[in-house]
């Protein structure tokens, strides 16, 4: 997995905390459209750049959501799909970095920082 800088959105952890239940679903929601998202961008990423020797790597990029005392979601490629555990991102001895989670997470968690803004501002918060 890629693991992005997620210190703001670690803050807003501690702080839902502190907002109550009535936050719970509303972030979920959130979260779950923007790991969707995430999802959506990287692996249309990977399609323009894994080739004819990575065809099945853009379908093992999926999210999934964690069990634990706050909302969290892991975006990446599946290890038990096919080619999923492939070293596209970072590259091998064998190919180049593919940097296709990176270049959507730069996309991405702008517009997910936005949607968390929009949501606390519902919430009135």
């Amino acid at each position: 997995m890629v693991r992005f800088d997620a210190s703001e959105l670690e803050g807003l952890a501690a702080e839902l905390g502190r907002i109550g239940a009535r936050s719970v679903p509303v972030m979920t929601n959130v979260f779950q459209a923007g790991a969707d998202d995430l999802v959506t961008a990287w692996a249309t990423n990977a399609r323009q750049t894994s080739g004819v020797h990575g065809k099945h790597y853009p379908d093992s990029i999926d999210s999934q959501r964690l069990i634990s005392t706050d909302i969290t979601f892991e975006v990446g490629p599946n290890p038990s799909k096919p080619q999923g555990s492939m070293a596209f991102e970072t590259g091998s001895a064998k190919q180049p970095p593919h940097p296709d989670g990176q270049r959507a997470a730069d996309v991405e968690l702008p517009k997910i920082d936005r949607a968390i803004a929009a949501a606390l501002t519902e919430l009135g918060l």
